[in-house]
């Protein structure tokens, strides 16, 4: 008995030092000077004027298939144009898809890949319950307390004029680009991006493009992102979720309340909301969350560090303590949400049908089809009909490739933004769409973030109440795209692959 233990005791010993021994190996955090491209000079509070500009365009996209304002995309169109007359001058401008904007800035050789720098120009509404709330009206473009407010200050009009801005310095400065630069600004990617993005990125497919870099919305820099992760970081978004909304449609005999049936439409509907609740997706720490994961490691105190380090055996507690929070979790399955509910048109009447409707944001390695399978599965009705909501799904995009040129050259510019903190940069899984994902099955190397230094509260004023940037910050943007720019010779004469 005693030498049973004794044995157990080693054992137990000899795996802590190994574990030990691989935390102790995860390399330090790189602490050298960043070799950044120069920036341009940016004439902070006009740059700030030309935004909120932009903001005072109410381009809001309201629902799939809704009428659109085309005045205030015009009118967007038309102050892009003032705002940056050089760009307008030396850059060729298509509009595509009816409302959206490609313009082509020509390098001197057309041997070297092109680069897609993209944005949209749309917004979402703010709900009229909410306006009440907001220090400065959301399409007000105020600037003010050091911020230039108003909805698409952060989602995304703050990324449509940083990079305008980019360009029009970098002409006034007399530089010109070896490779062929296309910017790329949607109108309607919070609805899909199905006639805005999706038609640019098919026209240039059909003119051959194979980019060496695509960059888009995604990924932010802010603090206290991952438990453990207390300093500033970037997150970089490799991939993105699939998207799919599924209609569930309850039929049972309707008739008098007085006399309720054994099933109602709105009873069986709500079993199998509280059913797809219980039999939640599998989680797995795996693809673009795995590799989060392993870069954040050297950057954890020696404690979290043991674990993350240890993930043939510490996987399961990893898992657990990541689902303690909505992010973590989301980040881990394919998450389930039921958003919309109807039924009835009177008290005592017993509707013969319900419907509600349920998001799910599909990770890589499911598809629309599988998710429809397991659905149906769980529901296990046969008179609760699963269905596409709109006929739309989009599948998981692949993930882009960190090795490659391109996504070193965002690292060092990223690094660039705060030379002074060399924040980490994190691959990650961006949960929400963008217009990226049409450049999924032709390149291996798009790629998704923000360059806004995001402050306390700033996650949840996307798409929230007050969105707000601080005009120091969009300077910051505006240097960024300038240095990408600067820096694309050192992606050579790279392609991303092409996955078709």
């Amino acid at each position: 008995m005693k030498r049973g233990l004794a044995v157990v005791c080693l054992l137990v010993i000899a795996l802590l030092g190994v574990m030990a021994f691989r935390a102790w190996r995860v390399p330090s955090p790189t602490s050298a000077p960043v070799a950044a491209s120069e920036a341009i000079a940016v004439d902070t509070l006009a740059a700030a004027q030309r935004l909120a500009g932009a903001i005072k365009l109410a381009t809001v996209s309201f629902a799939s298939g809704a009428p659109i304002d085309t005045a205030a995309f015009l009118g967007l169109h038309q102050h892009l144009t003032t705002s940056f007359p050089r760009v307008h001058a030396t850059l060729t401008r298509e509009v595509i898809g009816g409302l959206s904007l490609l313009y082509t800035w020509r390098g001197s050789d057309s041997a070297l890949a092109p680069v897609v720098l993209m944005g949209h120009m749309d917004v979402v509404p703010v709900p009229e319950q909410n306006l009440r709330e907001w220090t400065h009206a959301p399409f007000s473009g105020d600037t003010a307390e050091g911020f230039v407010w108003g909805r698409g200050t952060l989602d995304d009009k703050t990324t449509v004029l940083a990079i305008l801005e980019a360009v029009e310095g970098l002409l006034g400065a007399g530089f010109a680009p070896a490779r062929t630069v296309y910017l790329t600004f949607g109108h309607d990617e919070e609805v899909g991006g199905r006639y805005g993005a999706k038609d640019i990125v098919d026209t240039l497919v059909r003119r051959g493009v194979s980019p060496a870099l695509v960059l888009d919305e995604g990924g932010f820099i802010a603090a206290n992102l991952m438990p453990g992760l207390t300093q500033r970081a970037a997150i970089v978004g490799i991939a993105e979720k699939g998207y799919v909304s599924l209609r569930l449609k309850a039929l049972a005999e309707g008739g008098h309340s007085s006399m309720p049936t054994k099933r109602t439409a709105i009873g069986a509907l709500s079993r199998a909301i509280a059913r797809l609740e219980a039999n939640q997706f599998p989680s797995r720490l795996e693809g673009p969350t795995r590799s989060m994961v392993e870069a954040m490691t050297p950057y954890m105190p020696f404690s979290r560090k043991l674990l993350l380090a240890n993930l043939w055996i510490t996987e399961p507690l990893v898992r657990r303590g990541m689902a303690a929070n909505p992010l973590g979790a989301a980040l881990q399955h394919t998450t389930t949400s039921p958003t919309m509910l109807s039924a009835g048109i009177k008290d005592n009447v017993l509707p013969p049908e319900a419907n509600a409707v349920v998001n799910f944001r599909i990770l890589p390695g499911e598809t629309v089809a599988s998710v429809m399978k397991r659905v149906t599965d769980v529901v296990a009705d046969s008179q609760v009909v699963v269905a596409l909501l709109d006929s739309v799904g989009v599948d998981p995009s692949p993930v882009s490739d960190v090795r490659s040129p391109a996504y070193q050259l965002l690292v060092q510019t990223i690094r660039s933004m705060l030379p002074n903190e060399q924040p980490p940069v994190i691959p990650y899984l961006v949960m929400g769409g963008t217009d990226a994902k049409y450049w999924g099955a032709h390149s291996d190397r798009a790629f998704r973030f923000l360059p806004i230094p995001l402050g306390e509260g700033d996650r949840s004023r996307v798409h929230g109440v007050n969105e707000r940037v601080a005009i120091r910050d969009y300077a910051t943007s505006v240097g960024f795209f300038a240095r990408l720019i600067r820096g694309l010779d050192k992606l050579e004469n790279t392609v991303g692959t092409d996955r078709n």
